[in-house]
């Protein structure tokens, strides 16, 4: 049987084809936009630069061998290669695992699967989550990561935590911060560093919702008019259909409410370090 295509890959697939065609840039997180750096899209890929060498920059001394989990487009991997490191991936997908394994060559290991189903057994300096943390089991990553990992190895997540105990934000995604820590808190790893850079990931939300509203709405509202206009029965069986659908897709792009403001007050984006424990016994 042929594997289903995941409807959120597909969108960073598009986000991807339109990244590399009007920004020029392959890399899929947030940017860090810090020192002045305004929320524009002209800014994007630029704070995206600023992103990725701010995680490289928390890779500590010694590391060798690096394992990237989900590891989206490869553009990070291709630089940690480049950089000098021995690295492994893991993507579960199969439109962004295609471009990444065209990007990274047949040097770069990737294994096309889930980080739970992960089956080798090579263990590494360091075990990297960057935005790909919140999409699997607290449980489940950070004990695999210590199977994985090298005595005193190391793991670096980057990515942001829900602090919305009332569902209120039309912004998804995120382990619910407070539960994460006290998960986290069961495993035999010392927290060498955190850092909060909410603030200077948050300016990417509204340079997304600013591309929704200004770009994406005028041309989603044009198809449905040219719809409406040669093909009306068609037009209202797809309202009719589709109308829960169509209306919390309109909610949540063009309501004007997904923005940096609210990505402050919903989430917080965390970079943490961890470091196994000396002497500490693997979970069961």
């Amino acid at each position: 049987m042929t594997a289903k295509v995941d409807s959120k890959e597909v969108g960073l697939g598009i986000g991807l084809i339109l990244s590399k065609t009007f920004l020029d840039t392959e890399y899929l997180h947030y940017g860090f936009f810090d020192n002045g750096l305004q929320p524009e899209i002209r800014n994007l890929a630029a704070a995206q630069v600023r992103y990725a060498e701010f995680l490289k920059s928390h890779i500590p001394a010694g590391t060798k061998t690096i394992l990237d989990v989900g590891c989206g487009s490869g553009r990070f991997a291709l630089e940690l290669k480049k950089a000098g490191y021995e690295v492994e991936c893991v993507s579960p997908g199969t439109v962004l695992t295609e471009h990444a394994s065209a990007l990274l060559g047949p040097q770069v290991r990737l294994h096309n699967c889930r980080f739970e189903d992960l089956t080798t057994d090579r263990t590494f300096d360091l075990v990297l989550f960057s935005e790909s943390f919140q999409y699997i089991p607290v449980e489940l990553s950070l004990g695999g990561a210590l199977q994985r990992l090298n005595p005193r190895g190391h793991i670096l997540i980057c990515d942001f935590f829900k602090t919305d105990p009332e569902r209120q934000s039309l912004l998804g995604g995120g382990h619910d911060l407070e539960l994460y820590r006290t998960v986290a808190a069961r495993f035999p790893l010392d927290l060498v560093k955190e850092q909060d850079i909410t603030a200077e990931t948050a300016p990417t939300i509204d340079v997304v919702n600013r591309l929704s509203t200004d770009a994406i709405l005028p041309i989603y509202q044009l198809g449905f008019r040219l719809l409406d206009d040669r093909y009306p029965w068609v037009a209202r069986f797809v309202k009719w259909k589709y109308q829960k659908k169509i209306a919390k897709l309109e909610n949540k792009h063009f309501s004007g409410k997904r923005t940096g403001e609210n990505f402050r007050k919903y989430k917080k984006y965390l970079l943490q370090l961890y470091r196994v424990r000396p002497g500490a016994p693997q979970p069961a």
